[in-house]
């Protein structure tokens, strides 16, 4: 009859290695690659129009009044701000999603951070949105309540998809790195016979 012995092994035994990409993880990867083409299309569109929209900016704030053409520099010099800032976005989630699908530790933190950044500013905007209204107490339009609190689920469900025991696995073992030296695990496929 066999008894366990009384004491767990010194060096705890490996986790089993995963042999393919978790869905967790390739979900989030998908989040992150529509957010980049979100960016795309309308982030410096967007990013403009919230400056303004939010009464952060206004036109007279350029002095076109005084100087003309001081005030279309001054403008030029935000608009390329802006879209400086939504190319160096596009960029980032664009890399960060490659890396994730190959298994990085510091894209998932990196991505962790930016996702939760994401979601805190996403929230102040609308905070800063309602707070500079100028018809307090008005009814609001929800359309754009609706419309951020859609685009704030993009960033919460990649943050739910990277906390995952699977995908916490995916990123311990360095993605498919670990199953370079292996052999196939299955049996090759049948080749193809013409008749």
């Amino acid at each position: 009859m066999y008894t366990p012995p009384a004491t767990p092994p010194a060096t705890p035994l490996p986790p089993e290695l995963l042999h393919r990409k978790p869905g967790t993880v390739t979900a989030a990867q998908v989040m992150l690659w529509l957010q980049f083409s979100f960016l795309i299309c309308c982030g410096a569109g967007g990013g403009l129009t919230a400056l303004f929209y939010s009464e952060a900016l206004n036109f007279s704030d350029f002095e076109f009044e005084e100087d003309l053409s001081q005030g279309f520099e001054n403008l030029a010099a935000l608009v390329t701000i802006v879209i400086a800032a939504t190319i160096a976005l596009v960029i980032l989630f664009g890399v960060l999603a490659v890396k994730i699908g190959a298994g990085r530790r510091w894209a998932q933190i990196l991505t962790i951070a930016v996702m939760l950044l994401a979601f805190v500013s996403g929230f102040i905007g609308i905070y800063t949105g309602f707070e500079a209204s100028s018809e307090v107490g008005a009814p609001a339009d929800g359309t754009r309540l609706i419309w951020t609190l859609l685009s704030l689920a993009m960033p919460l469900v990649t943050l739910i998809c990277l906390f995952t025991g699977s995908a916490n696995q995916w990123f311990r073992q360095r993605g498919r790195e670990p199953l370079k030296g292996l052999p196939p695990q299955s049996p090759p496929a049948v080749p193809y016979r013409s008749y």
